[in-house]
């Protein structure tokens, strides 16, 4: 499928202007934080999680796509265009640790991405994608910064690659230790759509997750996507950024032993 390039750019350029008022927001709410938890005690949402998602809906309504965002807004049916946001993706590090969070907007056109912003504004660095044009870095809050493009990444193999992994990923996917037991290591960041960076910036050779949404995985697919990262469900399957499952990512080699070892019998 064709895409306008000129008319995603200018839509990634709105988008990045968004994502960074939208960082601004979280950096300095000017209010004390108000915890609340959902499914589960570490499973945490505030009211600047619910602010940013109501700026960046707010900014992006002129476009007229729909937004599914991870508090609350969500979209008639994925046909067309649709942007999809996670405000913070990482509340818990948010809250925590204040630092290893991020925003994420994708834009998805018929379930593929075609534009994305993973920012990372601790370390005020932001990664942009448009599809078919590649993936960049550059400075957050530095508008005239025009960034580095993001080089494909190198198949390295398994074994000489950083393993990104969670503990329930360990304890659902018994196996999954013994193979990491054979690589560079275990990282877990704590914040999905920066692990897809790390992925897409070739400094993680593979990345197992056992459960993601829409929103945690649809700009960072595109990152990887345009860097040469190969995606998958843990089964193999064909990666949709429009449903809820798991997620392999990794160089060539990387994904493909990972793969074929989560697999056999």
């Amino acid at each position: 499928m064709m895409y306008d390039s000129s008319d995603l750019t200018e839509l990634l350029t709105l988008a990045l202007g968004v994502v960074r008022a939208g960082a601004r927001l979280a950096l300095d709410p000017g209010q004390a934080l108000r915890v609340e938890t959902k499914r589960g005690r570490n499973d945490v949402v505030t009211q600047v999680d619910r602010a940013v998602e109501a700026l960046v809906a707010r900014r992006l309504a002129a476009t007229g796509y729909p937004l599914v965002g991870e508090e609350g807004h969500a979209a008639g049916d994925w046909a067309g265009r649709v942007w999809v946001l996670d405000p913070i993706d990482g509340t818990l590090n948010y809250i925590a640790v204040h630092r290893h969070w991020a925003i994420s907007l994708a834009l998805v056109e018929d379930g593929r991405p075609v534009a994305g912003v993973v920012a990372d504004p601790v370390d005020d660095r932001v990664y942009t994608a448009v599809v078919g044009a590649g993936a960049r870095v550059r400075r957050l809050f530095v508008e005239s910064d025009a960034g580095a493009e993001l080089a494909r990444v190198a198949d390295v193999p398994l074994a000489e690659g950083i393993v990104i992994a969670h503990l329930h990923g360990l304890e659902e996917v018994p196996r999954l230790a013994r193979i990491i037991g054979g690589t560079r290591g275990l990282r877990c960041y704590g914040a999905a759509a920066l692990e897809m960076v790390e992925a897409a910036a070739g400094r993680a050779g593979a990345m197992v997750h056992t459960g993601l949404q829409p929103w945690d995985v649809a700009a960072g697919a595109l990152l990887c996507a345009e860097t040469g990262v190969v995606l998958t469900r843990l089964d193999g399957a064909e990666l949709d950024v429009r449903e809820p499952g798991s997620l392999l990512a990794g160089t060539p080699s990387a994904h493909a032993e990972m793969l074929r070892r989560l697999t056999e019998a």
